[in-house]
């Protein structure tokens, strides 16, 4: 091999480790592979714009773009009020089918957001058994369609870009009708092994309030017994923490002094009486918001504040609000609110100003829960026109009448020339990300075959796997890539594992579209880890699962979905087409 080309290796390889260790910086780490990349000559400036040029990858942008305008509509909404019935066999069904079939066309992410205030306040049924298998539900019905999940859009770009058909809309019903029919059987048998218990309405327990005692309070000197701070109606002092040091478990006859911080366990909503204490100040308070207006919060597990110190992440700027309490499932918080280092799933209680529901960063950093929403101001002729034009796009694209890509820029057209959607909308869900993300693994995999480790990758398959069954060598890539998945989150899977499955392809002689179907499928098939797939996670938090209620359902269930993949795909894509 060349120089470039172990250079090449070395930089793929070390994405790989470093998106195991750092899930939530996939961003950050492929754009640090692009200026590797692009630095020593390993890619030229022309293919460096070609790859962020892409008809497929402009294609992914364009159908994130205009499938906003679907979640301001309150389709979801209507379609949640129909399925919550009285019947919990007829409530499941209705559920699992609608979610399917919704997110064949719009966004994971946005149709379990939408969902999950409905089943969390269910009261006839378990929660607990809902909430999960819906989840699942929206990753299988991704893969009905090649606009189902940017996994398939990003193998789709890849295939053009190494200058390959790409796949058209439909080509993934077949194997993904069989996958959906298959989890849903085992979903439904298995419905039963989820956890019945009803979800805590406030989870009063887990949420972390802070006070602070300031220069002029008249509880400076008095004892926490005096003053009246045991018994506090849903709220239970738990620490202090004075010049840097802990007081835990706090005495009755501990002494308040200036500064000290007082943290309690319980209901946020409850804040209101530390307001009874003249010179005990929340956190919010400091921040200049008062806890008249509360909204929960779920912080998205790629939310730039991740990994973020409270008090450093410029909160009350960024967002026009405070934090009054914080909750992370699985793990007893200590320490004052503004030292708390943000994570994805952390539950927030915001108090909020005026302009909070104005800013542009929120959807790309929370889910809001319960609170403050936006309220939907579109008229009922403009809802239908926008589903409908959205439709007529995808149809018109399904029957090859049009491109999708032609499809969705004239779409987007009559958005913006309508007042639909405003620049300032589409500014805010650009994705950005997802954008430098497969723009590096395009130049990734050019360079790949520039530098001449394509080729030597091909022929190590041809000596060492001469002879070999392309079905057990597409098995190995599936289940490859589904441990990978696992690790690293869905979308730098698919983009570090397609140019490695078009070289074993390669190698063994045979068409590159079961391979690349794999690698797919692989990729979303995200059931066991919570902190893999964003979805998990929203479902781990809202539903107050444990790990091991992923393992017993996912698990199975991933299983079953490899052997299906692994059956199916051959015969809708075979290895040497006729």
């Amino acid at each position: 091999m060349t120089m470039m080309a172990w250079w090449v290796l070395l930089v793929f390889v070390g994405a790989l480790l470093a998106l195991a260790r750092w899930q939530n910086k996939a961003d950050h780490i492929f754009g640090l592979v692009l200026m590797m990349l692009y630095l020593p000559g390993a890619i030229s400036s022309e293919a460096l714009l070609a790859s962020a040029a892409n008809n497929g990858l402009i294609t992914l942008v364009l159908l994130i773009c205009t499938a906003f305008v679907l979640e301001k509509t309150l389709l979801l909404q209507r379609a949640a009020a129909w399925m919550l019935t009285l019947d919990f066999e007829r409530c499941w069904w209705r559920v699992v089918l609608s979610s399917i079939v919704s997110s064949a066309l719009l966004n994971n992410t946005a149709i379990v957001s939408i969902l999950l205030g409905p089943l969390r306040s269910i009261t006839h049924h378990p929660a607990r058994r809902l909430i999960l298998p819906m989840t699942y539900a929206v990753s299988m019905g991704g893969m009905l369609t090649l606009v189902g999940t940017s996994t398939n859009l990003i193998v789709n770009s890849m295939m053009i870009e190494a200058g390959l058909p790409g796949f058209h809309l439909m080509d993934f019903f077949p194997v993904g009708v069989c996958v959906a029919i298959v989890g849903i059987i085992w979903l439904w048998w298995r419905r039963d092994q989820l956890p019945a218990t009803p979800l805590s309405t406030e989870s009063v327990e887990h949420y972390l309030v802070e006070g602070r005692i300031q220069s002029d309070s008249p509880l400076i000197g008095k004892t926490i017994a005096q003053a009246g701070l045991r018994h506090l109606q849903r709220l239970f002092l738990v620490e202090i923490v004075r010049s840097g040091e802990k007081i835990c478990p706090v005495p009755p006859h501990a002494q308040l002094v200036v500064d000290d911080r007082l943290l309690f366990l319980g209901d946020p909503a409850s804040i209101g009486l530390l307001a009874r204490f003249k010179g005990l100040a929340s956190y919010a308070q400091r921040q200049g918001l008062n806890a008249d207006e509360l909204t929960e919060v779920l912080i998205l597990p790629d939310s730039p504040l991740c990994g973020l110190r409270l008090k450093e992440s410029d909160f009350r700027a960024k967002f026009d609000a405070a934090v009054v309490a914080i909750r992370r499932n699985g793990e007893a918080l200590s320490g004052v609110i503004g030292e708390q280092i943000l994570c994805g799933g952390d539950f927030l209680v915001l108090a909020t100003g005026k302009d909070f529901l104005g800013r542009a960063n929120l959807t790309k950093n929370f889910m809001i829960i319960r609170g403050a929403k936006p309220a939907a101001t579109i008229k009922p002729l403009t809802e239908w026109l926008m589903i409908g034009g959205f439709l007529l796009a995808i149809t018109l694209s399904a029957f090859g009448w049009v491109s999708l890509f032609k499809s969705m820029v004239c779409y987007l057209s009559i958005l913006l020339l309508s007042g639909t959607l405003t620049l300032n909308e589409l500014r805010r869900r650009f994705p950005l990300g997802l954008w430098l993300i497969v723009m590096s693994a395009l130049a990734l995999a050019k360079a790949m075959e520039t530098s001449g480790l394509m080729g030597v990758v091909t022929y190590l398959v041809k000596v060492h796997l001469e002879g070999a069954s392309p079905h057990w060598a597409l098995v190995g890539m599936l289940v490859a890539t589904w441990m990978v998945t696992e690790i690293i989150t869905n979308n730098a899977t698919a983009a570090m594992m397609l140019p490695l499955a078009l070289a074993l392809a390669q190698g063994l002689g045979v068409s590159p579209l079961p391979f690349a179907m794999a690698v797919a499928f692989g990729a979303s098939c995200s059931f066991v880890n919570p902190y893999a797939y964003q979805t998990n996670l929203m479902a781990l938090n809202a539903g107050e699962y444990r790990l091991v209620d992923f393992l017993r359902l996912g698990l199975p269930l991933a299983l079953l979905y490899l052997a299906v993949v692994a059956a199916f795909v051959p015969l809708f894509f075979p290895f040497l087409p006729g």
